[in-house]
């Protein structure tokens, strides 16, 4: 491990904490070992808060697919005409999907699938079989 003066810690510290390197997971440790890596990271954008994640993770999931939580009325913004509940979209698929398997109920099933029985053999079995010949 390399030793550094008072004065070069003092220095990489006070740009350490300017870049907030801290919150790209970095400690000061790494960043004495490599800092041209890290003052290039420094200028990506920052990683949003978890709070700020939360917020723009339902605004995109509003606005691109259309569904949204209901909440209990207190939200400021209105909702949009299109709005459907997720909740209520699988309900209704799952009822759609029952009436469409509702004919096929009665069918003979193995693990889940439909099957047919066969009620024919490719050969006729031959009950006198002699395997003794040759050729046979």
């Amino acid at each position: 491990m390399p030793t550094y003066s008072d004065a070069v810690i003092e220095h990489y510290a006070d740009r350490f904490i300017a870049l907030r390197l801290a919150r790209y997971g970095v400690s000061l440790a790494q960043y004495l070992a490599d800092p041209k890596r890290y003052e290039e990271r420094a200028l990506e954008p920052e990683p949003p808060l978890p709070q700020q994640r939360a917020v723009a993770l339902r605004l995109w999931w509003a606005w691109d697919t259309g569904l949204a939580p209901r909440g209990d009325g207190s939200e400021s913004t209105p909702l949009p005409e299109n709005f459907q509940d997720w909740r209520e979209l699988l309900a209704q698929w799952r009822a759609e999907a029952e009436q469409a398997e509702r004919p096929l109920a009665h069918l003979p099933q193995r693990n889940g699938v439909i099957v047919e029985p066969l009620h024919h053999h490719r050969f006729e079995r031959r009950h006198n079989a002699d395997f003794t010949k040759r050729g046979a």
